[in-house]
């Protein structure tokens, strides 16, 4: 994907993951900086399988599934973003590096 397509798939992705959050956490982050970490996986099996983790252990996220208007054909996992990820979760992804 282009550039300007991740950058789009991974705000489609963090919108729907935040609004599983509860307001009050969301004033939280947004107060701390509204850190954000955007990571790359090798394909979409590994989006899935992250995805299906997330699932096991009941963590707010959003699996994010192109339309397939321009760059990918339609049905294509592009993207997966968290909720906002306490500290003691972030070993989760550690072993995904950043884009």
């Amino acid at each position: 994907m282009s550039v300007g397509k991740i950058a789009s798939q991974t705000a489609h992705a963090t919108f729907m993951a935040l609004e599983k959050e509860n307001k009050e956490l969301i004033e939280k982050w947004k107060d701390s900086g509204m850190c954000v970490i955007v990571l790359k996986c090798k394909d979409a099996v590994q989006l899935l399988g992250i995805a299906k983790y997330f699932e096991q252990w009941n963590i707010p996220h959003h699996l994010y599934i192109d339309e397939g208007i321009t760059e990918v054909e339609m049905g294509t996992p592009t993207a997966l973003a968290t909720g906002i990820l306490r500290e003691d979760k972030h070993w989760m992804l550690s072993q995904l590096k950043r884009l």
